[in-house]
């Protein structure tokens, strides 16, 4: 077997694992969750998963920041229950966290890791990336019409 050894690379599959789970674990919760604020009880769709959905392959409505707001707080929650290695190697995947890795070692924060990065990359990179290819019979009537 021809292997290499990869810091790096342990990091980015812990990190992509966990953004995994955590993705199916938000979407989960978000299909359990009824709503009917943007599209009304005749519109067919029968979760809050299903509105962001549409508002993200559509447009975002008057009422996305109450729909990101709840996905964001959902997100916090749920990083804030995740072991410290998992959470860390996810927000080495963010921003912060590269540009973190790639000062110094005597000119970093010793400790710099924030839940904010963390929910930002999962919202933007995984949550939503997922809401954009989402479809079911429900949201394509919607979108359709």
């Amino acid at each position: 077997m021809s292997r290499k050894l990869s810091e790096s690379a342990i990091v980015k599959e812990v990190a992509k694992l966990a953004c995994e789970q955590l993705t199916r674990k938000v979407i989960v919760h978000l299909q359990g969750m009824k709503s009917s604020i943007l599209s009304g009880d005749d519109s067919g769709l029968q979760s809050t998963w299903d509105e962001i959905c549409v508002q993200v392959q559509y447009e975002h409505s008057i009422y996305w920041d109450a729909y990101d707001s709840t996905t964001r707080s959902l997100v916090l929650d749920l990083v804030g229950q995740l072991p410290a290695h998992e959470r860390e190697a996810i927000w080495l995947q963010t921003e912060p966290g590269s540009d973190w890795a790639d000062k110094d070692e005597d000119e970093r924060d010793p400790y710099p890791v924030y839940d904010g990065d963390i929910a930002d990359h999962l919202l933007t990179d995984w949550i939503y990336d997922e809401a954009a290819q989402w479809t079911n019979a429900r949201i394509r009537k919607y979108l359709d019409h």
